[in-house]
């Protein structure tokens, strides 16, 4: 499944103690895991088993109680329509968990539109970080919980190639392709 757990110690320890509610739905990609705090999203996934996905889950935050907060099916049913039919996702709460620089990333990630992409390159010169900052920006959109809502598969290779996905290349590039991006080198 190719699935990366950040290093970040903020992840190993967030919601300790708390309650994070889960839902597994079936996708065009495969299945959704959905969990959410009683702040917002805390983990969006992408996978093929249930059971892989609730113990990335069960890895990413040891110390919550998973399983014991609010179902998120109104989400759950959001992300799913937009993997289905690109339905626009509606504003949804998040609760992300990661370093400053990490949320740096993730915020602008956001602010790619719909249908665009960016390189790892130009995230970091929006940023006002040196292009050398590259790499650190693909880690940050790695160690990105909130697969579609936080939308890192608009992130791509200097030489326009779809670069890693924590959730597979093929999903990476059905989404891209869903949203109607050209990439000359997917014809």
């Amino acid at each position: 499944m190719g699935l990366h757990r950040p290093s970040s110690n903020a992840r190993r320890y967030a919601h300790a103690g708390r309650p994070i509610g889960v839902t597994c739905t079936d996708s065009p990609l495969g299945r959704v895991l959905v969990a959410t705090t009683d702040t917002g999203l805390c983990a969006v996934y992408l996978g093929d088993d249930d059971t892989a996905l609730l113990q990335t889950l069960h890895a990413e935050f040891p110390a919550a109680h998973i399983g014991s907060g609010p179902t998120p099916k109104v989400a759950a049913t959001a992300i799913a329509a937009y993997l289905c039919d690109q339905t626009p996702l509606p504003v949804l709460s998040l609760d992300p968990v990661g370093t400053s620089f990490q949320r740096l990333v993730w915020q602008a990630l956001c602010r790619i539109p719909y249908g665009e992409t960016r390189t790892y390159r130009q995230l970091a010169g929006e940023l006002s970080l040196p292009a050398s900052a590259a790499r650190a920006v693909g880690q940050a959109c790695a160690a990105n919980s909130l697969a579609i809502v936080i939308p890192c598969h608009r992130a791509i290779g200097a030489d326009g190639r779809i670069a890693g996905f924590r959730w597979g290349i093929a999903r990476k590039q059905a989404l891209l392709m869903g949203e109607g991006v050209f990439l000359p080198y997917l014809e």
